[in-house]
């Protein structure tokens, strides 16, 4: 890939960059890098890319994470371009820091909606469940929220604003937009809704799926039997929406297309560090296969042959600078992401009355399953 013309340097991790790359056959690719939530340890992502296609239609790759509309448009003005020139918003998928601007600049520019079709009911809300979710008074996407009160409160107005929002172009499994050779990918995992967009068959836009450096959090697959039946019908017959197992498929099959691209674009840490950060997608995608084979490995390694709790395993897994915070919480997540899939192989089960301690069975079934998705892609 071809380093991207810097319209706007911004900061080292990104932050405020405005970017120009025209594709092999002239088309303009700009990348804007929204402001989004840091936390000063080892999870941060660092700004969200957003990008801007030009074509018969101006499509906007994403919005960016909540409360930075004036920013973004500010951003955006330094390209001569302004927010009612978007004719189409393209949703990677339904985090805040991705759709977070969605409500004001659909309301500014008029633009279509494109997004899979899992998108609307994670946007809204499902008052007449009542399932011992964390947070029923949330809509579908957050209706597990772990975060504490003092961050998720600052979502409220997002969530009103985002639930008002209807899909004019619901993408089922994956759907080309043939008048600007645009077609869009599906490969939940990280998010059930979760699509990448490819570009002239030939650039791809992967936004949390496929990320430099760093690898997103998959989805606890547990989350499906209680979000099933806000899901589309034909979602609701088995699991192939959530949890790591889907994620790695997502990845396999980015890793399986035939196309070398000559350029990918992700959702985060595109420059980082004072440095772009340029891609293979599918080199990449079969890098973080592997990188979660090798946790499997280190999880299995530290139970050993012993009955040991999740927080044991979190400890002994992470650095100290990744459990600060919110960071503790994370990682717990990773774990059980990755337990369920251990789980599913034989590995290990759960000692009896307990969901936080497992037990080894002695086999190690998941690492060559996991393996067989690099060969496949």
């Amino acid at each position: 890939m071809k380093t991207p013309e810097i319209i706007v340097r911004g900061k080292d991790n990104g932050e405020g960059m405005v970017i120009r790359y025209r594709t092999s056959r002239g088309t303009e690719v700009l990348g804007l890098a929204v402001p989004n939530i840091y936390t000063q340890t080892d999870w941060d992502l660092g700004p969200t890319w957003c990008y801007l296609i030009s074509g018969r239609k101006i499509t906007l790759i994403d919005t960016g994470r909540l409360g930075n509309f004036d920013v973004f448009r500010s951003m955006l003005k330094s390209t001569g371009k302004k927010v009612k020139d978007i004719d189409r918003v393209v949703v990677t998928h339904s985090h805040e820091d991705h759709d977070g601007n969605l409500a004001e600049i659909i309301s500014a520019s008029g633009a279509e909606l494109v997004a899979h079709e899992i998108y609307q009911p994670m946007i809204s809300y499902h008052p007449d469940l009542r399932d011992g979710v964390p947070h029923p008074e949330f809509p579908g996407s957050c209706r597990f929220c772990p975060m504490p009160e003092q961050v998720y409160s600052d979502c409220l107005p997002y969530h009103r604003q985002r639930s008002e929002m209807k899909v004019d172009i619901a993408v089922k499994d994956n759907r080309v937009l043939a008048e600007d050779n645009i077609s869009l990918l599906f490969s939940p995992g990280h998010s059930p809704d979760s699509i990448c967009v490819i570009l002239e068959d030939n650039v791809i836009f992967t936004g949390d799926t496929v990320l430099p450096h760093i690898t997103s959090q998959p989805t606890i697959a547990v989350t499906y039997r209680i979000n099933r039946p806000i899901l589309p019908e034909k979602y609701r017959q088995s699991n192939d929406v959530y949890g790591l197992l889907t994620f790695i498929k997502s990845l396999s099959k980015i890793a399986s297309l035939r196309t070398r691209f000559e350029a990918t674009f992700p959702g985060h840490r595109f420059f980082y560090d004072g440095r772009f950060n340029l891609l293979d997608a599918g080199e990449r995608a079969r890098e973080i296969i592997d990188f979660h084979i090798g946790r499997c490995r280190d999880i299995l390694d530290i139970i050993d042959n012993r009955p040991t709790s999740i927080e044991e395993i979190v400890v002994r897994h992470f650095p100290p600078s990744r459990l600060t915070g919110t960071g503790k919480m994370l990682a717990e997540n990773e774990i059980r992401a990755h337990l369920e899939v251990m789980k599913e192989a034989g590995d290990i089960e759960w000692q009896r009355g307990s969901k936080d301690v497992v037990e080894p069975t002695g086999s190690r079934n998941c690492l060559a399953k996991l393996a067989s998705f690099i060969t496949a892609g």
